[in-house]
C-alpha cells in the first residue's frame, strides 16, 4: 500500500509538471514503473491505463474549444489503434530486454524531439498530388500524405501498444511539420488518438492477463488531478527551455536503462 501511495504521489507531480507545458507524462510512466520493480510485461498495461485516462479527460477541454478535427483523427488513426491492439497482444511473446531496448530507443528519440527548437511558422505548401488528402478546418487549409502518414501512425501503434508509451510526442511532428496541421488543432486531434491507441494497447495486453487494473486505475486518478492542477498554473518560466530540461532529463532515464542492459 505504501509502494502504491508513493507512486500515485509521484505520477501526481510527473502529471503536474508535464501539463505545464501542454504535455502528458505517458513517456515517462513506463520507465518509472520499471524503476519501481514492475516487470516490462507488466508496466506498459498500467502506463495505458494511465495514457487513456489521462487523454480522455483532456478531450473534454479540446472538444469544448472545437480544436479536434474529428474528421482528420477517424481517418489516420485506425492503423493506430489496430496496430497498438496487436503490439499489446504480442509483446507478451518478446523477450523483457528486447522490449526494453525498444523503450530506450523511443525516449532517446522523443528527448531529442523534445530538446530540438522547432519553428511552428513559416510557409506550407499544397501538394497537389491525388494522394493528398486536402482539408479546411477552423479557418485554416492543410493537405495530409495519406500513404506516409497512415504507414507513419501504423508504426507507431504496434510501438505504443507493445511498450505502453504515448505516440502523441511522434504524431504530433508528423502532424505539424509533414502535413502543415496548426499545433494547436494537431495537440486536439492527437488526443483523440492517443486515447483510442491506449485503450486498444490495454485490451492486447489483458488478453495475456498483463494488466494490474487496481494500481493502473489508481494510479490514473492521481495523474488526472496532477493534469489539472498542471494546466491551471502559470508558470513564470519559459515553456519551451522547461521542455528542454525534461528532454534532457527523459535521455538520462534512456542511457540508465541501456546501462542497465549492458552491464
Amino acid at each position: 500500500m505504501e509502494k502504491l501511495l508513493l507512486l500515485a504521489g509521484t505520477f501526481l507531480f510527473i502529471s503536474m509538471l508535464f501539463s505545464m507545458i501542454g504535455m502528458g507524462g505517458g513517456i515517462v510512466y513506463v520507465p518509472i514503473l520499471l524503476f519501481a520493480g514492475y516487470s516490462m510485461k507488466m508496466a506498459p498495461g498500467i502506463s495505458l491505463i494511465l495514457i487513456m485516462s489521462t487523454s480522455l479527460a483532456a478531450l473534454f477541454h479540446f472538444h469544448k474549444n472545437k480544436k479536434i478535427d474529428w474528421k482528420l483523427a477517424l481517418v489516420i488513426d485506425p492503423p493506430t489503434d489496430i496496430m497498438a491492439f496487436v503490439g499489446g497482444y504480442f509483446s507478451a511473446l518478446i523477450p523483457e530486454s528486447v522490449l526494453q531496448g525498444l523503450l530506450a530507443a523511443i525516449l532517446l528519440l522523443a528527448s531529442v524531439l523534445m530538446i530540438k527548437k522547432r519553428s511552428e511558422s513559416g510557409v506550407y505548401l499544397r501538394p497537389t498530388k491525388p494522394w493528398y488528402w486536402h482539408r479546411h478546418f477552423d479557418g485554416v487549409d492543410y493537405s495530409v500524405n495519406l500513404p506516409l502518414v497512415l504507414t507513419a501512425t501504423a508504426a507507431i501503434g504496434v510501438l505504443a501498444g507493445m511498450l505502453g508509451i504515448t505516440g502523441g510526442i511522434i504524431k504530433l511532428p508528423i502532424m505539424v511539420l509533414l502535413c502543415g496541421v496548426p499545433m494547436d488543432i494537431a495537440v486536439a486531434t492527437s488526443t483523440v488518438m492517443v486515447a483510442l491507441t491506449a485503450g486498444s494497447g490495454v485490451i492486447g495486453h489483458a488478453l495475456h492477463g498483463n494488466v494490474d487494473w487496481h494500481t493502473g486505475l489508481t494510479l490514473a486518478l492521481a495523474a488526472i488531478i496532477g493534469g489539472l492542477i498542471g494546466s491551471r498554473i502559470s508558470l513564470k518560466t519559459d515553456k519551451n527551455k522547461l521542455k528542454r530540461v525534461f528532454g534532457f532529463v527523459i535521455m538520462l532515464i534512456a542511457l540508465q536503462i541501456i546501462y542497465k542492459l549492458i552491464t
